[in-house]
């Protein structure tokens, strides 16, 4: 169960910046009307990432860069090409895991938190906020160039893991622009996602699980 929940905490995460000074957003209505339209026209995302992930216990940032690929609903696959190649891949309940060419495959459903992180990993990784269960507290915050929303997890076993999801959303187009999971209140992964293309990758063979 540790191994699962650690690997995929470890595709969740992005850049946190004080470029720009946050703001509440009080009023959500209008806002999460536009984000679940831009959700239901969202059938794929194709993009490059960058991945900064921080343990204080080595008291250092270790970079990764790769690809990553979402097809509607629930297809999700993560490239990593430096500085070591792997592979995940979650296709509706089953996750793939390709490690030093080793490959593992693994059920989703057996778990309910498994199925809530599930859930979480979707819903961050587009910005579908409906796959957020009552198991998280939101908060919205915006600045002039993104809408911000963080997400604290109130299920005692999922707090294990996870202290604190931070979502950038672009103003311009409602896609992810950043993530960032905060393990702890020292540990954190971060992506930033660019080069990002919608709703033009046809080749479903890239979530194939065997």
């Amino acid at each position: 169960m540790r191994a699962i929940l650690i690997t995929l905490s470890i595709i969740l995460g992005i850049s946190y910046t004080h470029a720009q000074t946050m703001k509440k957003l009080i009023h959500t209505q209008d806002f999460e009307n536009r984000l679940a339209k831009e959700a239901q026209t969202m059938q794929s995302i194709e993009s490059d990432f960058t991945q900064v992930k921080y343990l204080d216990i080595l008291d250092e940032k270790v970079t990764s860069k790769g690809k990553f690929y979402y097809q509607k609903s629930g297809k999700i696959r993560m490239e990593y090409a430096q500085p070591v190649n792997y592979l995940i891949v979650i296709n509706d309940s089953r996750l793939k895991i390709v490690s030093d060419g080793k490959k593992s495959v693994m059920s989703l459903t057996a778990n309910k938190m498994m199925n809530q992180m599930q859930d979480m990993l979707t819903a961050c990784m587009i910005g579908d906020l409906s796959k957020m269960s009552s198991d998280y507290k939101l908060e919205y915050f915006e600045n002039d160039s993104y809408y911000i929303v963080k997400i604290k997890p109130v299920n005692k076993a999922i707090q294990a893991y996870i202290s604190e999801i931070e979502i950038y959303l672009d103003k311009k187009d409602m896609s992810v622009y950043k993530l960032r999971l905060s393990e702890t209140a020292t540990n954190y992964t971060e992506y930033e996602f660019y080069n990002k293309r919608f709703n033009a990758l046809k080749d479903e063979t890239k979530f194939s699980i065997r």
